[in-house]
């Protein structure tokens, strides 16, 4: 018998392995953090942590971007979100840090009025103080509330917070020669609550300013007899109960009025 009896045994063609895809990571850590510090940005405290978020975010969409990992959406999201939520954070500290200062000169300035201490305005002035038809009038300024309304959550004054707000839009006028800017007047003087908890009092807390339009202005320091335009908003947590606006001064010892705002 033949040795080649048995026909030759063709050899398989080789056929490379499948390449394992490779996942853009640095985009979808760059998108996550860029939606962590667009919905942080603007909560008091907590857009000291939006900024390092806001950093490495863009640092790792950048990082995406370049390598050319696949897809490249992700990451290009991600770096417009972090960056801008980096930007509105650093805005909103500043912001923020500006109110608290003025805020805590006020205090003293109230302090030292209340023990005794020199003021510009006439005796008669304390006699006026009230709150009453939407006016809130002290011995050192006047706000007018001008109009409320309610943002549900997603519209404009109202993107990025996930809650409805009530918004209310004011005046506020200087009486006296002292340092007084709308945002700082009005937090001192001002209190939110829904009566929605049987047992304890339910106050709001302020949330994100509800118009741009007042972003430069509302710590501008009016002038003696000077009005000043700006707006606030508190976070509802419920659509049913009213809310009580409740204004006092002497950093809450006197009571001045309440009013209540319905929801619907």
């Amino acid at each position: 018998m033949s040795e080649n009896a048995y026909p030759p045994v063709a050899e398989s063609p080789v056929v490379p392995a499948p390449q394992p895809k490779v996942g853009n990571g640095f985009g979808i850590a760059s998108l996550v953090l860029g939606i962590v510090t667009m919905v942080g940005f603007a909560i008091p405290f907590l857009n000291f942590a939006t900024i390092a978020t806001g950093v490495i975010g863009a640092a790792l969409g950048v990082i995406g971007l370049v390598i050319k990992f696949r897809p490249r959406k992700a990451a290009l999201v991600g770096v417009i979100l972090s960056g801008l939520g980096l930007i509105l954070s650093i805005i909103l500290i500043i912001v923020y840090t500006a109110a608290f200062a003025g805020a805590v000169s006020a205090i003293g300035d109230r302090t030292v009025a209340a023990a005794g201490g020199s003021s510009s305005a006439s005796p008669d002035d304390s006699a006026a103080t009230s709150f009453k038809d939407g006016v809130l009038t002290t011995s050192d300024m006047k706000i007018e509330i001008t109009e409320h309304k309610i943002i549900p959550v997603g519209q404009p004054g109202n993107e990025y917070g996930d809650k409805p707000v009530i918004a209310f839009y004011y005046t506020t006028t200087n009486l006296t020669d002292k340092e007084i800017n709308p945002s700082t007047a009005w937090i001192l003087d001002m209190r939110a609550f829904q009566d929605n908890n049987p047992n304890a009092e339910n106050e709001l807390q302020i949330a994100s300013l509800p118009d741009e339009k007042f972003l430069g202005t509302q710590l501008e320091n009016i002038k003696q007899g000077g009005s000043v335009q700006n707006a606030v908003a508190y976070s509802l947590d419920d659509l049913t109960t009213p809310v009580d606006l409740v204004a006092s001064e002497n950093l809450g010892i006197t009571k001045l009025g309440k009013m209540t705002y319905e929801i619907q």
